[in-house]
C-alpha cells in the first residue's frame, strides 16, 4: 500500500467513525427518543363531568311531616326525604333548612324583621339586592340570577343558575311580606329537575305556621319543647339545655339561673294545694304567694317561693304548675342564686328572666316530626 492510499484510508476511517458516534449522540441532544410517549403522558386528562341523580318522583313525595324552628316560633311541612339541617334564629331573622343530599337539594325557609318598613312588592324587590343575596349564597362557589318578577298572588320570585364545585344547579325564590315581617321560601334542585323544584317550593311555601301563641314574641330566643309530654318553652339563647330528653325531666341553665321543666302524675286544684305541693318537692322550701291561672284553656297556679341551702344561703324561685288534659301536672320551676325576693311581687322589668315562666304552654295538638 502506498503512501497516499494509506493516507485515504486513515481518512475515511475516522469518517465512518464520526458518523457511529453521531448517530447515537444527535438524537439524544435532540430530544427526540421517546418523544411521542412523552406528549402522550404529558396531555392533560379530562374531568368528568359530575353525573346528575334522576330527578324525585312527585308522586312518591308529600308534605305530612312537621318541622319546629328552634326559636319555638313557627312550623314548615317538609317533604319527603328531606332532613333538618343546619338553621340559625337571630334577633333579626329566623332560618330554618332541610336537605335531601341524593337530589343535591337544600329548602330554606327564612323570616326576617322587617326593618324598614317595606310595604310594597317594588321595595321588597330593591331590598332583595346584589348585597342580601351574596350573603345568602355564601355557600356557592358561583351563583347568577337569570330572571325576576313579581306574580299575581303578591311575591317577588327570583331564578339562579349556581355552581359548588363543579356541580351544577338550579333555584327559585319567592318572598313576601305576612303580618309585617319578610317571609322567604328557596329550593334548590339539581339543574335537571325544573318541574320538582316547582312542586317542592310550592308545597313548603304553602306548610309556614306561625305558633299563635308567640305571635308577638321575640326572635333570637330559644325553645324547648316535650314532643312527648307536649309542652313548650321559650329561654335567652345564652341559656344552655344540660339535661333533657322526651317524656323526662330537662334543665336549662342561665346566669346564676336553674330552670327545670317536669311532668308529674298529680293534678291541683287549690292554691293551699299548690303551695302545699312545692314544698313538699325538697327541704328547704317555703311557699312566699300563689296565683291562679289560666293559659290557653289549661288552669293552674303560680308560686313564688324562698329555697335555703344547706350552706344557709336564700335562693329565690317562681314556677307554674298546668294541669294537662293528660291528667297530669306539667311544671316549669324558675330559681335565682343569691337572691331573696317574692317573685310574684316585684317588677319585672327589673328581672327581664321571669318572662320565660310567661312562655311555658300546653300544646297536646302539636305534632312534629323534625327539630
Amino acid at each position: 500500500m502506498n503512501k497516499t492510499t494509506k493516507t485515504f484510508t486513515y481518512i475515511i476511517g475516522i469518517i465512518m467513525t464520526i458518523a457511529m458516534v453521531g448517530s447515537l449522540i444527535l438524537p439524544m441532544l435532540t430530544g427526540n427518543i421517546g418523544q411521542a410517549d412523552i406528549e402522550a403522558e404529558a396531555a392533560p386528562t379530562p374531568f368528568p363531568e359530575p353525573t346528575l341523580p334522576a330527578p324525585p318522583d312527585i308522586s312518591a313525595i308529600n308534605f305530612d311531616s312537621k318541622y319546629l324552628h328552634s326559636s319555638g316560633l313557627f312550623t314548615v311541612t317538609a317533604p319527603t326525604g328531606w332532613i333538618a339541617g343546619s338553621g340559625s334564629n337571630t334577633p333579626d331573622e329566623l332560618r330554618a333548612s332541610l336537605t335531601n343530599s341524593a337530589y343535591m337539594s337544600l329548602v330554606e325557609v327564612r323570616i326576617s324583621k322587617n326593618h324598614a318598613g317595606i310595604a310594597d312588592l317594588d321595595a321588597l324587590s330593591a331590598f332583595l339586592d346584589k348585597t342580601w343575596l351574596n350573603h345568602t349564597w355564601s355557600g356557592y362557589s358561583r351563583w347568577h340570577e337569570t330572571s325576576r318578577k313579581t306574580t299575581e298572588d303578591g311575591k317577588v320570585q327570583i331564578d339562579f343558575n349556581l355552581s359548588r364545585g363543579r356541580s351544577h344547579m338550579i333555584a327559585r325564590q319567592e318572598s313576601w311580606i305576612e303580618a309585617g315581617d319578610i317571609y322567604t321560601v328557596r329550593v334548590v334542585m339539581a339543574e335537571n329537575a325544573p318541574r320538582e323544584l316547582k312542586f317542592i317550593l310550592q308545597g313548603v311555601a304553602d306548610g309556614i305556621e306561625r305558633l299563635p301563641m308567640y305571635a308577638d314574641a321575640p326572635f333570637g330566643w330559644e325553645a324547648y319543647f316535650d314532643n312527648l309530654d307536649k309542652h313548650i318553652l321559650r329561654y335567652p339563647s345564652d341559656w344552655e339545655v344540660t339535661d333533657a330528653a322526651p317524656g323526662l325531666p330537662a334543665t336549662i341553665i342561665g346566669d346564676d339561673l336553674t330552670l327545670a321543666v317536669a311532668t308529674f302524675d298529680v293534678a291541683i286544684s287549690s292554691e293551699e294545694d299548690a303551695s302545699d305541693w312545692i314544698e313538699e318537692q325538697r327541704s328547704g322550701i317555703k311557699a312566699r304567694s300563689v296565683e291562679a291561672v289560666q293559659v290557653a284553656g289549661a288552669p293552674g297556679y303560680k308560686v313564688s317561693y324562698r329555697y335555703r341551702t344547706l350552706d344557709g344561703e336564700v335562693e329565690s324561685g317562681l314556677l307554674i304548675m298546668l294541669n294537662g288534659t293528660d291528667n297530669r301536672l306539667h311544671v316549669a320551676n324558675l330559681r335565682m342564686r343569691n337572691l331573696n325576693e317574692n317573685l310574684l311581687s316585684v317588677q319585672q322589668s327589673e328581672f327581664p328572666w321571669l318572662a320565660v315562666i310567661d312562655t311555658f304552654q300546653l300544646v297536646p295538638e302539636l305534632a312534629v316530626d323534625l327539630q
